[in-house]
């Protein structure tokens, strides 16, 4: 549990900083025990609240009474090491004077807005804490997006010389990726509407316009989203397509080869029966004879191939 005290200017209350306090922020980690304990026992909160702040799993949702308001993120998981599409749930509650976020793991949102406030640049209210994480989580999964167009240009740029099993693989990855980030992103684009028609006191008009245009990119990455795994599927498409075309051209080969050697094979094995009366066994050239024959046969086959334009 971490606790922070902060000023009316947006920054936390040290020992040699005695500005009066806005509010006070509860960094929580609803896996420990004694995190959720303590919760347990907070007289502020009511059943509803405290169940949702600790759940396990939980999509974007919002929830509001007369003095505060709930709400349920999700952001992109870009910590060193993890997938982004493992995403962290981050649940936040507000009054007038207290915010409780509430994650199993390290958010760079909240990484944020932490770093703002030691800078003395941090959010001045509650209110004003909500909408800058909701702004954080927005640019964090703009990051992410970026990333994953740049990925998928990296793919179309190298789609026929690649490898294509390991392109097939990575190109899986991307869809599982924009699949699993758009399952969250669109509750959270509603939770999002939702809040926006809010009459809570603890958002300001200005602030409602401010969480507006965070919305409205929520909107319009969701879009984009949809855009890229459309064409990540595209890609894919077009990958197994050049799979086939591969595999049709080495049995095409296969095929010519055959065609080859199969008259030589017949002849071979005419000659090669161990019955009497086969022309040549006395005679001490038949053997050369018999491979001109062969090499005559296949240098007409390959010529006559040549001439129907089949290779």
């Amino acid at each position: 549990m971490q606790i922070y005290d902060i000023s009316n200017q947006g920054s936390i209350i040290t020992e040699e900083h005695d500005s009066p306090r806005a509010y006070r922020w509860y960094q929580m980690n609803y896996s420990q025990e004694a995190d959720c304990q303590w919760l347990e026992e907070y007289p502020g909160l009511n059943n509803l609240f405290k169940e949702q702040l600790l759940k396990v799993d939980i999509r974007p949702v919002v929830y509001q009474n007369e003095e505060s308001i709930l709400l349920c993120l999700r952001g992109v998981n870009l910590n060193a090491g993890s997938d982004p599409e493992d995403m962290i749930s981050i649940r936040l509650w507000i009054n007038n004077n207290t915010v409780i976020t509430s994650s199993n793991r390290p958010s760079l949102s909240l990484e944020d807005i932490l770093k703002s406030l030691q800078n003395s640049i941090g959010p001045k209210s509650p209110g004003e804490f909500l909408t800058t994480l909701i702004e954080r989580l927005a640019i964090r999964i703009e990051d992410f997006f970026e990333t994953f167009e740049n990925q998928l240009d990296i793919q179309e740029d190298n789609i026929e010389t690649s490898d294509s099993r390991e392109m097939g693989i990575e190109l899986g990855s991307l869809r599982r990726q924009a699949a699993t980030v758009k399952r969250y992103l669109m509750p959270q684009r509603d939770a999002l509407e939702k809040l926006a028609k809010t009459e809570s006191k603890l958002l300001t008009p200005q602030l409602l316009e401010e969480m507006k245009d965070d919305r409205d990119k929520f909107a319009r990455l969701l879009e984009d989203l949809e855009l890229s795994r459309e064409r990540s599927m595209a890609l894919q498409e077009q990958l197994l397509s050049k799979f086939g075309y591969e595999q049709n051209k080495r049995l095409y080969v296969l095929s010519i080869i055959s065609a080859v050697f199969l008259p030589l094979t017949f002849l071979s094995g005419l000659l090669g029966m161990n019955v009497a009366g086969l022309p040549g066994t006395e005679y001490s050239n038949a053997f050369w004879l018999v491979s001109a024959l062969c090499l005559v046969i296949a240098i007409g086959l390959m010529i006559w191939f040549k001439i129907k334009k089949w290779y």
